[in-house]
């Protein structure tokens, strides 16, 4: 009966430590494309990355002017089609994608699509 409960405890502190110290929150399109490499990842994170990838896009100004438009051009753009290409290529928040390739192609059909290229 000890050996139970000890087992119990030394896997519940294994299942811990991972979940709270492996699993790390998705911030950026960098922390996407290496959770890609190692794992599955929700339709919810890259639409999260993206977002966040598309706000770093459009707030450098030389890749803005580079391009012929200025930052506050490339935001309102954003602001006005991001609804729009979010229900349109982020269908289901749950479904999850297995390729790293994948992932990519999602961001940039994505970023395209909110008139970022």
């Amino acid at each position: 009966m000890r050996f139970i409960a000890l087992l119990c405890i030394v896997l519940s502190g294994i299942y811990l430590y991972h979940t709270k110290y492996t699993t790390k929150p998705i911030t950026n399109y960098q922390d996407l494309l290496q959770k890609a490499e190692r794992t599955d990842v929700k339709i919810s994170e890259i639409k999260l990355a993206s977002n966040v990838l598309a706000l770093e896009f459009c707030n450098d100004e030389s890749f803005q002017l580079s391009g012929g438009k200025s930052p506050r051009e490339c935001l309102r753009t954003f602001s006005n089609m991001r609804n729009m290409c979010e229900q349109r290529i982020f269908k289901n928040d749950n479904e999850v994608v297995e390729s790293k390739d994948t992932v990519v192609k999602i961001a940039k059909r994505y970023t395209a699509c909110v008139g970022i290229e």
